[in-house]
């Protein structure tokens, strides 16, 4: 995964966090050997197999067993996500520069401990999602007969009965950028001046031009710039929104329309998982169970939105704690949270430690006995070397196979994108073949045919940002990015999880 740092991947690849969240819902397994390689900005995610399937198979089994503690999951992400968002509007307004490096810390601490108490309920998701995509494959599996007597499509079908009626906040945003174009179409003068100016003009000067336009802008930034954020930023700033409406108004789309059709489509969705729900005769019990797929789905998007928020907030902490001791944003994020207030509390950490950090590092955790080792340069190198890690075998492969997040059918040229760097090769109509998808290439995605990931299930964000979209889309693949090249033609059939290699343009 690209652009994971220590700060971020702590509360949530550390096993006595996974411990702790056993304990919280009396899960007898856990995480309990867990591994994070950083290399080059990019790190990979490991934990005993044993360990994960294991895990897997219990949660699996309260979910389709426990309608309460269905609830109760998905209650306490909903009010750890507010508690966070809570958190983060309190950090915003706190003048860092005011603060000694010991209140600093308090901060922190305080900070980070709401921050990780929402992290670590990623696990659901992760372990349900990931390895062989249980729960997709097992709702997949109730479904198929009956799909099969209705003479239907089991893509279209299970793609409709996981998609959450709720507005994630990206459609939310994208709601509220749609009135704003509302406001500047009905202005005949400013939708000429959007069309025809410069983007850094307009923002030079649109305070001028219609203040209370420029306030929409600034506040529309500052409620929803955060969603572009990702791990490492930067947000979305009132350039990027100027820049998105002058091309809407360029594309000739009517708002009004737009939001109608979003609310049709919402209504539609429902009508239409109310008509499967009849027509396939689901029962309650299975019913429940898909209820809980589409509020994991939706709570897994709050949930990374709340972080992305929480990250943008402390990237402003980090650079007051890189001012005072002479780091760069990069170095202060490669500390582990103890490490950085143990620093601002009199500690000492070194420069050449953190950049050896970024450029090969592995931290490693183990429950019982508890184990905590970060280990750089050559020992790191030596430790891996003596870690089983279970690699995918890739041979001749030609057509490859993974679950359907968003039903459709394209071919077009493959991109591979994994960073923001990569962006600038995409280009309308291309398919997107990344590891993951992230916000941050949200401006690729919006140009792609069709989306391939790597990894997945119906609850990552490639699925979640296909169906809002509205592009076929197919994640879990496991090797798309090893086996396809830039420029190669590919055949995505996301209804039936399959893309064909056809070969070179």
């Amino acid at each position: 995964m690209p652009n994971y740092y220590p700060l971020f991947t702590s509360p949530a690849w550390n096993a006595k966090m996974a411990a702790e969240f056993s304990q919280l819902y009396g899960f007898k397994s856990s995480l309990r050997t867990l591994v994070t390689i950083f290399q080059d900005n990019f790190c990979q995610l490991l934990t005993a197999k044993p360990d994960f399937y294991e895990l897997s198979a219990e949660i699996f089994q309260r979910v389709k067993t426990d309608s309460k503690w269905r609830e109760q999951y998905i209650g306490d992400l909903d009010s750890r996500v507010d508690a966070l968002y809570r958190a983060a509007d309190k950090l915003k307004k706190t003048n860092l520069k005011a603060c000694s490096d010991v209140e600093l810390a308090d901060i922190f601490e305080k900070f980070f401990k709401i921050y990780t108490d929402l992290h670590l309920l990623h696990i659901p998701q992760t372990v349900l999602d990931f390895g062989e995509g249980t729960f997709s494959k097992y709702l997949m599996g109730y479904l198929e007969p009956k799909v099969k007597v209705a003479g239907l499509s089991l893509g279209d079908v299970f793609s409709v009965l996981t998609t959450p009626l709720q507005p994630s906040k990206s459609a939310e945003e994208y709601r509220a950028l749609l009135l704003i174009l509302q406001d500047i179409i009905a202005d005949a003068e400013l939708k000429n001046y959007f069309s025809f100016t410069e983007t850094r003009i307009i923002a030079e000067e649109l305070n001028k031009i219609n203040k209370q336009t420029a306030l929409n802008i600034k506040k529309h930034t500052a409620d929803f710039g955060f969603l572009g954020y990702g791990m490492v930023g930067p947000a979305w700033n009132q350039e990027y929104f100027i820049d998105i409406l002058s091309s809407l108004i360029r594309q000739q789309i009517n708002p009004s329309q737009a939001l109608q059709e979003s609310e049709d489509n919402k209504l539609k969705t429902e009508a239409r998982q109310q008509e499967l729900a009849k027509k396939l005769s689901i029962d309650d019990e299975h019913l429940g169970v898909l209820k809980f797929a589409r509020d994991l789905v939706f709570t897994k998007g709050t949930r990374k939105d709340a972080i992305f928020c929480a990250l943008s907030v402390l990237e402003n902490l980090y650079k007051e704690v890189g001012r005072r001791h002479y780091l760069s944003l990069r170095q202060v994020r490669y500390f582990n949270p103890e490490e950085l207030s143990a620093l601002l509390r009199g500690g000492k950490m070194s420069a050449e430690l953190l950049n050896e950090r970024y450029n090969f590092s592995i931290y490693y955790s183990r429950y019982h006995p508890e184990t905590e080792v970060f280990l750089t340069g050559a020992k790191a190198k030596d430790f891996v070397a003596k870690l089983n890690i279970i690699k995918e075998e890739i041979a001749d492969v030609k057509i490859l196979s993974g679950d359907c997040a968003s039903p459709g059918r394209a071919r077009g040229e493959a991109k591979v994108i994994n960073v923001i760097a990569d962006m600038a090769k995409m280009k309308q109509g291309d398919i997107l073949i990344s590891i993951a998808t992230t916000p941050d290439l949200v401006p690729a995605i919006k140009k792609a045919s069709a989306i391939v990931t790597d990894v997945g299930g119906i609850t990552c964000h490639a699925a979640i940002i296909s169906r809002e979209l509205g592009i076929p889309c197919v994640v879990g693949t496991k090797i798309a990015t090893k086996i396809i090249k830039d420029g190669i033609i590919i055949d995505v059939d996301a209804t039936h999880g399959k893309v064909d290699l056809i070969g070179k343009n």
